[in-house]
């Protein structure tokens, strides 16, 4: 039997007399200390410095209330006081930020946006963030890990995602902004009724609000698939396409020429050139050096001892370094060097 839930005011849950904050049974984080609630939050989310703005942290009460399920996480997360949180680069994963109360800055790459209960933020894994949180802040916070969105698109368009970009703000006051903030708000609940359902239903219940989420932020937010969402969703590309990319996806280092390509394919060099400019909504060209980008990057991220930047990009069929490190810049939000950097400091 499912427990009666408590009932959603918007600030806080109210059961009975008591106030509680969503999400409570899950409390992982309940300091008064700075410094335990960085080291508590970075078990949850990532390393981050947390930095209260005020001398003393006057009315600093962090809480984190998580609760962990396949390929995401719910949170509900506040920090009392004014603080800046820098986190870098998340990386692994998405988060989706939807404030209760109070208001925030948030710079996420190029994106400056100021969060309120009517605008959301998506954090995009491969830009830096950097936020302040501004006194009496509250957020319920969607994790998703990177490559569920990922695997999502990709079943989308048919082909490999190796990054994916989403526009920093989300209006809430729109059709699909309401749409996304009632599913988190969802989620939220079955979170909440979680720890009384059975086993199996449970996970199948977490897992289809886990998806309705992604699609929703894929199919309703704008992030530089957009336009390839839009022109290569509505059919699957032919087998001829798909063994090209295979192809490049195993070979990606290999020298080959369109024509080589079309031998491959089995199908003469325009058909092949018309079906990526019809399902990839790119040339040939293109995908020969997408397939070089993503092996670059996969390079840099587990290099060899001693190799460099050009040595990699060599090593992945790129001899245009400059040229190459500006469309790498351009895909992945960092340059070669700070992928590679960021890898060898992990390793130490």
């Amino acid at each position: 039997m499912i427990a009666r839930s408590p009932v959603w005011e918007g600030r806080m849950i109210q059961t009975g007399h008591v106030a509680t904050p969503p999400l409570a049974y899950f409390n992982a984080v309940n300091t008064f200390d700075p410094g335990e609630a960085e080291d508590g939050v970075a078990r949850i989310f990532c390393p981050h410095r947390l930095t209260p703005l005020k001398s003393g942290a006057p009315g600093f009460h962090a809480m984190h209330n998580s609760a962990r399920f396949d390929g995401y996480s719910v949170n509900y997360v506040q920090y009392g006081a004014e603080v800046e949180i820098d986190p870098g680069k998340l990386d692994g994963f998405f988060l989706l930020q939807v404030p209760l109360s109070g208001s925030s800055d948030v710079r996420c790459g190029a994106a400056r946006v100021a969060s309120t209960p009517r605008v959301a933020t998506l954090l995009s894994p491969t830009l830096p963030t950097v936020m302040t949180w501004h006194a009496g802040c509250r957020k319920l916070i969607v994790l998703i890990e990177r490559k569920v969105v990922e695997g999502h698109l990709a079943a989308l368009l048919d082909r490999r995602i190796d990054a994916v970009e989403f526009e920093t703000q989300v209006p809430l006051m729109d059709a699909v902004g309401q749409a996304i903030r009632a599913h988190v708000m969802l989620m939220q609940e079955a979170a909440t009724q979680s720890v009384v359902l059975p086993a199996g239903s449970g996970r199948l219940v977490q897992r289809e609000l886990r998806n309705g989420l992604v699609g929703l932020l894929l199919t309703g937010l704008v992030h530089d698939r957009s336009t390839l969402l839009a022109h290569g969703a509505a059919m699957p590309a032919p087998g001829h396409v798909k063994r090209v990319e295979d192809f490049l996806n195993a070979h990606p280092d290999r020298e080959v020429s369109v024509s080589e390509l079309a031998e491959i394919a089995g199908v003469s060099l325009r058909s092949l050139q018309d079906g990526f400019r019809r399902f990839r909504n790119m040339t040939l060209t293109d995908a020969i050096r997408d397939a070089r980008l993503a092996y670059w990057r996969r390079l840099l991220e587990a290099p060899p001892a001693g190799a460099g930047v050009g040595a990699l990009a060599i090593a992945a069929g790129l001899t245009h370094l400059g040229r190459a490190a500006a469309l790498y810049a351009k895909r992945y939000g960092e340059t070669p060097s700070d992928t590679l950097r960021r890898h060898r400091r992990s390793r130490q």
